[in-house]
């Protein structure tokens, strides 16, 4: 085994790169990963390095920013799902997953023009109230002239797939891969 470079080596731009994107590689970073890691104890849960407890290392300035200004929470590894179509359509699909029971709906008149962020329990298709999903929150794409509706659909990882198969079923749809990055 090789002696091991020096640290200012190590620590060149170029040489931190690319041990940042070797740590990175097993699990997918939060892009507040670095902030977090100094801060917090670390997880690995559902494909994503998550902050699970407080170090307290930063207690008592997390404890100022919450009691006189803001703060703010990373949730950048919820999943998001993009439905578009007839707004009738997305409705009626949607509907086979809700129940009025359980609080407003996607149909909900404070949501459906795309001003305010609504949440929703899911069930499987017929299955409420046993077979609950879980909850995700949505938000309308403020109506053009059109007759198309995009909704957006954020889930939690722990049970993304399971709502996505859903989706496919309830709307006969194919899964479709973007290749973004």
């Amino acid at each position: 085994k090789g002696k091991r470079p020096s640290r200012k080596f190590r620590r060149r731009p170029s040489n931190l790169l690319q041990e940042y994107n070797r740590r990175a590689a097993a699990t997918t970073w939060l892009e507040t990963h670095i902030w977090h890691a100094k801060r917090f104890h670390m997880v690995k849960r559902w494909g994503y390095q998550l902050p699970q407890a407080p170090t307290n290392k930063g207690y008592r300035a997390c404890y100022r920013a919450s009691a006189k200004h803001c703060l703010l929470q990373d949730v950048s590894y919820l999943n998001c799902i993009e439905l578009q179509g007839p707004e009738a359509d997305i409705l009626r699909g949607l509907n086979q997953l809700t129940s009025p029971e359980c609080g407003l709906t996607f149909a909900a008149k404070c949501t459906l023009d795309g001003k305010r962020e609504g949440s929703v329990t899911l069930f499987r298709c017929g299955g409420y109230p046993s077979h609950a999903i879980g909850r995700v929150t949505f938000l309308w794409r403020p109506e053009r002239d059109n007759c198309e509706r995009t909704i957006w659909i954020w889930s939690h990882p722990a049970f993304y797939q399971e709502l996505l198969q859903e989706l496919l079923t309830v709307f006969q749809l194919k899964l479709e891969e973007s290749n973004e990055m």
